[in-house]
């Protein structure tokens, strides 16, 4: 059961961006968030606990193949969930692993904040 939830300063950088974009993403995140809280394995798994989610921005009419990307980690049993970066598929097709290395570090340094 997920006790701890943490959000990269580079996923809300990236989602603030994006919410000026699709104005639906408050909702489609909140609907996303509670699924991910009922079920965190969801997605593809990359490395080191890292999973890929695919979100629907409703907004923008073309479901989830054509909509974005969340990078998520889970830590200690699937107690932490951290959401490291989000992303519009028409804009990047796939997150560097040297990018998302870093993320991790960062917020290992505690550069992470606990809301959006």
């Amino acid at each position: 059961m997920i006790q701890d939830v943490k959000f990269s300063s580079e996923f809300c950088r990236a989602f603030k961006r994006l919410k000026k974009r699709y104005k639906s993403l408050n909702e489609d995140f909140k609907q996303l968030f509670l699924s991910l809280y009922a079920e965190p394995r969801q997605g593809v798994d990359l490395q080191n606990g890292m999973r890929k989610v695919r979100i629907a921005f409703s907004s923008k009419g073309k479901g989830k193949r054509g909509g974005g990307r969340i990078i998520i980690r889970l830590t200690v049993s699937d107690t932490c969930l951290s959401f490291l970066y989000i992303y519009d598929k028409s804009d990047m097709s796939n997150v560097a692993d040297a990018f998302l290395d870093q993320i991790i570090i960062d917020m290992n340094r505690g550069n992470f904040t606990r809301g959006l």
